[in-house]
């Protein structure tokens, strides 16, 4: 039997993002990856012996990239937010602690698997545990898992920067010739001290690292960082054994901190960045940081909406997370566009939304140059989705109103099957 050198899929919709929509369109795969683009009647002429996939009444799109999760908190139950933010973070340290590692690698298994089955194929992953880097590279997912450090011990700070070194050097071992990149979380402003930061640092240069930091989540945060008050040092560090929090300087933001502290210049994906000033993203257009978005996490912990508009407007890149379903009630990338339409009520288009779900995410994770968008040359992950609800004359928002992760009904990495609800496609 001839093999097959290229596959066809044929949908009523492709949505390259980074080019308007096209009706009754095509993309071709070769070898993994995307060999074109275009109406259907064009590419059935320019690969005439390709297997075809004709998916029928459905969208194909790129796989989605959700920027910020936690899949190793899958299984804890959702701490009451109460409006405070420390409160919910004491409850779900004390949580975590009673999770054991097995328990923390079966919820990523499954967090994984939601993940693909939602349409999303590449993923920034933030590890505590260790425990979510097996299930992702088993499952065949693309992105970057984040080992977190954590540490507010200026004695123990050279201690744990070794530490953290020998984690991911192991974790690049266990990655190579894999689809994942390895990279490092200092977990928050509040939560290393100083000398920690330093030892991050020391760690990072020069080393092409990706680096990603919670910052600018809560008003709680600014308060501590602005005046070494507030619930964070009164109920936060308490609950983690340390009565007495340790000196730092204080600063106007917590942008402001980072900057006095060199770590902006590590061009970290910051995740939440909701309470920020001009003169924050000035510093963050300046340094080349890219944000994580997660709008429904905001609304419940954050207490106000990040500026979305305005970071774009800077040049600076945006994607969307979903965070941890102990902040969220979902691991799909669908309900965080229509909840990021919503809380920006008309300041943010459909087809912006869409873009951030997609190559904005994928731009924030340094993976812009190999998948976020149907372009030929890119990487051939994408997915397919029901449109029966689709309308000509506002395709991105009627596929985001219309759309749950259970109308996905295809999900490509590297052009090979990863999750498939469609039937009668002979997808072989």
């Amino acid at each position: 039997m001839a093999r097959i050198t290229a596959r066809l899929l044929t949908a009523r919709w492709v949505f390259p993002v980074c080019s308007p929509p096209i009706a009754d369109g095509a993309v071709a795969i070769q070898a993994g990856r995307i060999a074109g683009v275009g109406p259907c009647a064009k590419l059935t002429v320019a690969f005439p012996t390709a297997d075809r996939w004709d998916v029928g009444e459905a969208a194909l799109l790129p796989g989605l990239v959700n920027c910020h999760t936690h899949l190793e908190l899958c299984d804890l139950p959702s701490p009451a937010a109460n409006g405070n933010f420390a409160t919910w973070l004491v409850t779900l340290i004390e949580g975590r602690r009673q999770l054991p590692l097995a328990a923390q690698a079966a919820a990523a298994e499954a967090g994984a698997r939601r993940l693909l089955e939602s349409g999303t194929t590449s993923v920034g992953e933030v590890s505590t545990s260790g425990q979510s880097l097996a299930p992702l590279l088993r499952l065949g997912l693309r992105g970057v898992v984040y080992r977190e450090i954590l540490g507010l011990s200026p004695e123990e700070a050279e201690a744990r920067g070794d530490a953290a070194r020998a984690d991911l050097e192991a974790m690049q071992r266990a990655v190579r010739g894999g689809l994942l990149r390895v990279g490092l979380s200092p977990h928050s402003p509040y939560s290393l001290s100083e000398e920690l930061f330093g030892a991050c640092g020391a760690l990072l240069r020069g080393t092409g690292v990706p680096c990603c930091i919670h910052v600018a989540e809560s008003p709680e945060e600014v308060e501590f960082l602005s005046t070494g008050q507030g619930g964070i040092a009164r109920l936060l560090y308490p609950a983690v054994g340390c009565p007495v929090a340790p000196p730092r300087r204080l600063a106007g933001t917590p942008i402001e901190y980072l900057e006095g502290l060199g770590a902006l210049a590590w061009r970290p994906l910051l995740i939440h960045a909701v309470h920020v000033t001009e003169r924050d993203r000035d510093h963050m257009a300046r340094r080349g940081v890219s944000v994580a978005h997660c709008p429904r996490s905001n609304a419940r912990l954050s207490g106000g909406v990040a500026p979305v508009p305005e970071l774009l407007s800077e040049g600076i890149p945006v994607g969307l997370g979903t965070d941890s379903l102990a902040s969220a009630p979902t691991l799909d990338l669908w309900d965080e566009m229509r909840a990021a339409l919503e809380v920006h009520a008309g300041r943010l288009a459909p087809v912006e939304v869409l873009e951030m779900a997609t190559l904005g995410g994928a731009r924030a994770l340094g993976l812009a140059d190999q998948v976020g968008s149907l372009e030929v040359g890119k990487r051939a992950d994408l997915i397919a989705v029901s449109a029966g609800a689709m309308m000509a004359s506002d395709p991105a928002g009627s596929l985001i109103a219309g759309t749950r992760g259970a109308d996905v009904l295809l999900t490509l990495v590297e052009g090979e099957l990863r999750h498939r609800r469609l039937e009668g496609v002979p997808c072989a």
